[in-house]
This record gives structure tokens, C-alpha cells and sequence, in this order.
């Protein structure tokens, strides 16, 4: 029969005679006496105390109890019954952690750490963990001094370490533990880490293990608290520079890198994280993991980080992947997924498939791994645009995650799938949809998740100013970038910023608009944010300028957004050319209104003789026609029927507009003329007055009083 595994919290207690090999060669009948009389006086002691005696280990024993005060009792007392027998020189480390029980043997974390501590204890004492330390402070019987955060070397782990006081205890001396202290960020500012993507040493096909477990990692760092880490997108927009250029383009002071290799049913693991403002090695360990601790890699690296850099979860998270096949899955979809942009748009339909079978798969197997079911659920959102039947599909797994989180009280993950399915719900019922946004803001703000806070500001932001509520959804904008500030996150400073421009252009006050534009601009030339967010301003102000109707002045920003697409260097090329099309359609559409009509012809070839589709390909269809007939040629009526019935539902008054012209249908000047009017509503007088008398909406106010 197999074995029965069980998992459980203990605290461990690993007990040692020095110098019991130098004995044990000179006298070998001392050195079984010795270990005879330690074990006969231990031995009853841990029974007293309600512990476990699991096995001796040469000179060394190992047990576990259920509290860590009962643990450190039966320590020190087993001390202090030999503290006159110069012989029995006894080292005790105790550590809080998971252990595994196996037919009566016990191995995990949780005896790596005590095994460690006891090594570092000096004869006669006891080192314990701070988790351990915390269940003693309070107890009037207990005493110890602070050794600093400690690095566990071949554990992989940092953890504060204490030596417990006694009469007859030896007490460490803080001065011998230096050599492995970590010196813990200190400083006023926020503290500022880039986690690069692990060296994959391992066949390429493992190359989603260090993947993977990176993303986890800056997932995971980001949510604690007040504390500024780049996005992977970002890190790896830097991929080919050096580590100290890497450093200064993502405006961080410390930067985290690694190496994993899986070699069978083992990995070899190595951390390095470096202080760029005092040029030294904060932290750097090499140590072998089972394949079977997978799940459990991330948390020691992420807690390691997180104590490093001064930094503590404000909530504890439950270890959210205990098999270690199911995890793989996940890894390996959440690889797949980011390769290919992290949307359907850059993923085809075969390895949109591939992806989320490695996620049933996952799930199958751990139904508690939560962020396998997000990333599931997003699969589907991602692809929906407007479809009702992949919107709820998404719905239902993050409303799945929700009832999970929610019993087992991980609130990071309840406060993410409120503001999942609020996003499922936004193209349908914006109502429903802030109502989630709002949930998802108390969850985070409970917990101080920084990152949860202004996500959610935003998008409650974002349901103002599609209502109209222009003053109401910047106060909201106003709330989450004073957030992005305060940890100093200067892409989320950017997209606040964006957002308070944007918000003014759909109040109808353009000059505002650009003007928050040109200073999102000196921003970005003053910081080292990705080049991609200034080609979006430089489009926004040749949208502006094509809204006033300055097509002048909008082909001048178009065609420096276009440089940039044609110059920016992205792995993810189909996301390049995208952007690149997007900008010719733009000029095209310019062109096209100064009656330039070859140039503007010439930019919708380029896009039509692309590999592209959706609405950029049936958009310049649309253009394309509206040039033919000006010019008195022919126009495929069938191909832009197909795509009037495609895109109708996300139509503004331009689009109408444009499909008026085309078919001289007056039932599109109608709705085009209400979109207008629906429009200017929610202005203010001095905007609503400007807006009408732009060029696009003054044209179909002023066709729909013809033929109305």
C-alpha cells in the first residue's frame, strides 16, 4: 500500500552534540554513553511536553510539537538539566514551519529551518525563529536576544533569528552572526525591486518553470503594501541591457535575478539581490530543492524578498498550490499566455485551446489554486469583446474563485475577482459592473493592497466618465494616483495621469485635455517609462487635433507615433505591426479629410495588404469606400454590410456618419445626429457650444435640419 502522506504546521526542534564525531574517533564507549544519557533525559521531556520524538539522527534528534512555547520549554529545560555535564555540549534549533509526516518519518521546510537553527546555535543554547520568538515575547519565562535577519545559506530562506536567555543557557553573541546578516532596507523612500526573469539552466522545454515562478513572484511582491515593482512586461522590454542599465531604465534600487535548473526529480536553485545604490550583494543563496516542493519555491523567494526589502503582507496568504503536477499546469499555461501578449488578440485559436486545457488540467487537479482559475477566466474575457456567451463563461469562474476565496478568507483573491467580474459585466451593465469595483475597493483597502486600491479607483473612475459624471470620475482618478505616487509607481503614475487627460477630452474640454497631454509628455521624457506610453500621447493629441479638425496638425502627431511603432523593438511583433496599422489608419482617415485622397488610399493599402483583421481591416474597408465613391468608382456594398452588422453596436456618431455618406440611408444621419446630441449632453455650456461646432459634429447637426 502507499504511503500516507500528511501535511501540518509544527514547531520542530533538531538537537545535536558537538564535537560528537572527534569523540566518538578517540573514544567510541564515551561517545554511546553520551548519546545514551541524551537521550534518556530528552526523550521523557518532549512526552511531558506533548511532543513527538520522531527519530535520532547520529548525535542528533529530531521531534515536533503542537506550540512553540512547549517546544522551547522542553528546550530549555532539557538544557538546564545538563548544564553541569561539561560532556554533553548540546546545540537546539526550533522553527515554526510545514512539515510533512510520511510513516512516521517527518521531513518538509519546517525541519530544514530547525536543522539550520540548531547549527547556528552555540553549545549550550538555543537559536529559535521569529515565528517561534512571537509566541514567547509574552511569556514571563522567556527572554532572548535579536540575531537580525538571517541567511539560511543552501536553504533558501532568510529568517529573523533570536537566542533564547537563561541562567544556564548559553547566550549568542549578535557579533558571531554577522557574517550572514542581511541588511534590511532602511531608508525613507519606498523601496524599489525589478525581479527578472530566472536563467532557465534546465532543457529549454523547463524554460516555464523560471518563467512562471518570476511572474508569481512580482505578482505576489506588488500586493505588499507599500512597495514599487515593475511589471514583467516592463522588465522584459529591458531583457538585452545589463543589469545596472536594466536598474537605472526601470528607476529601481534593487534587482533581484536567479538561476533554476531541473535536473530529474531535483532542482537546483540560486538567488541574488542586489542593493544599485550601494553597489553590494543584499542576499545571494544556491541550494537544491525536491521537484515535489515546487508549489512552494515562489513563497520562500517571495518572502525572502519581502523581508529583505522591510516589507510584510498586511494579510496573510494561505499557500495557494499544494500539488505540485497541478502547479506545473499552471506554470506552463501562464508561460504560454504571456508569450503571446496576454490577450486573444496576439494568441491564435490553437493555443487559446492549448492554454486552457493546461488550466483544466491544473484545476482537476487543485481545485484551491485560485490564480490558475483567474488566469482561466481571463482567457475568456480577453477573447470576449461584447460576446455575451464568453463573458459569462468568464463570469462564472471568477464568481467560482469568489465563493473559494471568500470560505477560505483570501481576500487578495476575493478583491481580484470582484474586479474580474466587474469587467465581465462592463460592456453589458456599467452599473453592475461599478458595484464590483466598489466591493473590490473596501476588500483591498482592508488589507492595504496598494495595487488593488487605485486598479479599483480607476475603474470607478472610468464608470463616471462614461455616465458623464466628469467631476466625480476625476476625483476618483485624483484618489488612485495619489496612491500611485506614494509608492513612487511611475507606469501607474502615467496611466492616472492618462486618465485625467482622457477624462477631460470626453467632458469636451480639448484644451484642458492637451494640456494634461504635454504634461504627461515632459513626465515621460523625464522618467524611464516604456517609449509605447508616449506614443499613445502623441496619438491622443493627433485624435484631439483630428476632433477640432486640425488634420494638419493631426497628421504631424500621427506620423511621430508612427516612428515610434516603425522603431520600437518588441519581441511580440504582431503587437508592433498593430500598432503600426493603427497609426496608418489614422493618417489615412487625416488625409482623407484634407481630400488628400492618394496619400490617404495609399496608407489603407498598407493595412489591407496586411495579415490583420477585425476592426482595423474593416474600418479602412469603410474609408477605402467613402474614397471610391467621392471618386465616382465602384465600392463593395456586401463587404461593408458585413461589417456594418459586425461592428454596429460599438458605432459613434463618426462611424454613422461615414455609413450616411456611403448609403445615403438617413436612418444612420438619425443616430449619428443622437449620438451628437446624447454626446454634447453631458457637457458643460462653454464645451457643449465648441463641440458643436467642430467640423464632424457641426456636419451631421447641420445635414439632420436638411433632411429631417
Amino acid at each position: 500500500m502507499p504511503s500516507k502522506v500528511k501535511r501540518q504546521s509544527a514547531a520542530v526542534m533538531f538537537t545535536d552534540i558537538a564535537g560528537y564525531t572527534s569523540i566518538m574517533a578517540s573514544d567510541e564507549e564515551k561517545a554511546l554513553s553520551l548519546l545514551q544519557n541524551k537521550r534518556k533525559i530528552l526523550k521523557p521531556l518532549i512526552k511531558q511536553h506533548d511532543g513527538v520524538y520522531v527519530k535520532g539522527t547520529g548525535d542528533g534528534t529530531l521531534s515536533y510539537f503542537d506550540s512553540a512555547y512547549n517546544a522551547s520549554k522542553c528546550a530549555k529545560l532539557f538544557q538546564e538539566s545538563i548544564y553541569d555535564n561539561k560532556n554533553m555540549n548540546v546545540r537546539v534549533g526550533i522553527h515554526v514551519g510545514d512539515i510533512v509526516l510520511d510513516d512516521g518519518d517527518v521531513y518538509g521546510d519546517g525541519v530544514n529551518v530547525a536543522s539550520r537553527l540548531e547549527s547556528m546555535s552555540p553549545v549550550g543554547g538555543i537559536c529559535v525563529s521569529n515565528t517561534v520568538y512571537d509566541e514567547l515575547r509574552n511569556k514571563k519565562d522567556f527572554d532572548g536576544v535579536e540575531l537580525g535577519l538571517q541567511s539560511l545559506k543552501g536553504v533558501g530562506r532568510l529568517i529573523e533569528i533570536y537566542g533564547l536567555k537563561g541562567d544556564l543557557l548559553t547566550e549568542p553573541k549578535p557579533s558571531d552572526y554577522q557574517d550572514n546578516k542581511v541588511a534590511v532596507h532602511s531608508d525613507d523612500e519606498v523601496p524599489s525591486i525589478a525581479i527578472i526573469p530566472f536563467d532557465n539552466k534546465g532543457a529549454d522545454e523547463d524554460v516555464y518553470y523560471a518563467y512562471g515562478i518570476s511572474a508569481d513572484l512580482i505578482s505576489d511582491v506588488s500586493s505588499a503594501g507599500l512597495i514599487r515593482v515593475p511589471s514583467l512586461k516592463r522588465v522584459e522590454e529591458v531583457s538585452e541591457l545589463s543589469l545596472d542599465e536594466k536598474a537605472t531604465k526601470l528607476d529601481v534600487r534593487y534587482t533581484a535575478e536567479g538561476t533554476l535548473w531541473k535536473m530529474g526529480d531535483m532542482f537546483q536553485l540560486s538567488i541574488d539581490l542586489y542593493d544599485m545604490k550601494d553597489k553590494k550583494v543584499v542576499w545571494s543563496d544556491r541550494w537544491q530543492e525536491k521537484w515535489d516542493n515546487l508549489p512552494t519555491i515562489k513563497g520562500k523567494l517571495s518572502d525572502g524578498l519581502l523581508k529583505a526589502l522591510d516589507r510584510k503582507p498586511d494579510i496573510e496568504k494561505n499557500v495557494d498550490a499544494s500539488n505540485t503536477e497541478a502547479y506545473e499546469f499552471y506554470l506552463k499555461a501562464q508561460y504560454k499566455w504571456e508569450q503571446g501578449g496576454s490577450g486573444s488578440e496576439y494568441i491564435n485559436n490553437e493555443e487559446q485551446k492549448l492554454i486552457r486545457d493546461l488550466l483544466i488540467k491544473s484545476i482537476e487537479l487543485d481545485n484551491n489554486l485560485l490564480r490558475a482559475k483567474i488566469l482561466l477566466g481571463q482567457t475568456y474575457f480577453f477573447e470576449e469583446h461584447g460576446n455575451k456567451e464568453l463573458a459569462l463563461k468568464a463570469r462564472n469562474i471568477f464568481e467560482e474563485v469568489l465563493k473559494n476565496a471568500e470560505f477560505t478568507n483570501e481576500k487578495l483573491y476575493i478583491g481580484r475577482s470582484l474586479r474580474n467580474l466587474g469587467n465581465t459585466y462592463w460592456e453589458f451593465d456599467k452599473k453592475i459592473a461599478n458595484n464590483y469595483y466598489l466591493r473590490a475597493f473596501e476588500i483591498s483597502k482592508d488589507i492595504t493592497d496598494n495595487k488593488g486600491m487605485l486598479k479599483s479607483l480607476s475603474n470607478i473612475g472610468n464608470y463616471h466618465s462614461e455616465i458623464g459624471e466628469y467631476d466625480k470620475a476625476l476625483s476618483y482618478y485624483l484618489k488612485a494616483l495619489k496612491i500611485s505616487e506614494n509608492i513612487d509607481d511611475k507606469e501607474e503614475i502615467f496611466w492616472q495621469y492618462w486618465k485625467i487627460a482622457d477624462n477631460y477630452q470626453r467632458s469636451g474640454d480639448y484644451e484642458t485635455a492637451l494640456s494634461k497631454i504635454n504634461q504627461i509628455i515632459k513626465f515621460l521624457n523625464k522618467t524611464h517609462v516604456s517609449i509605447l506610453n508616449k506614443l499613445w500621447c502623441l496619438e491622443a493629441v493627433g485624435e484631439i487635433y483630428f476632433e477640432i479638425g486640425e488634420y494638419n496638425k493631426s497628421i504631424e502627431y500621427f506620423k511621430q507615433s508612427l516612428l515610434i511603432s516603425k522603431k520600437e523593438e518588441v519581441s511580440k511583433k504582431e503587437q508592433v505591426n498593430h500598432r503600426m496599422m493603427h497609426e496608418m489608419l489614422n493618417l489615412a482617415s487625416s488625409y482623407y479629410k484634407l481630400e488628400d485622397y492618394k496619400q490617404s488610399e495609399h496608407n489603407l493599402n498598407i493595412i489591407l495588404l496586411s495579415e490583420l483583421n477585425g476592426h482595423l481591416w474593416n474600418a479602412s474597408n469603410l474609408l477605402l469606400a467613402l474614397i471610391n465613391k467621392t471618386l465616382g468608382k465602384q465600392f463593395d456594398k456586401q463587404l461593408i454590410n458585413s461589417f456594418i452588422k459586425e461592428e454596429i453596436e460599438h458605432f459613434d456618431y463618426g462611424d454613422y456618419y461615414s455609413i450616411y455618406e456611403l448609403f445615403e440611408d438617413c436612418s444612420y444621419l438619425e443616430a449619428a445626429y443622437k449620438n451628437v446630441q446624447e454626446f454634447a449632453g453631458t457637457m458643460k455650456e462653454e464645451y457643449k457650444a465648441k463641440f458643436l461646432s467642430y467640423p464632424i459634429p457641426k456636419a451631421i447637426v447641420e445635414e439632420w435640419e436638411k433632411v429631417k
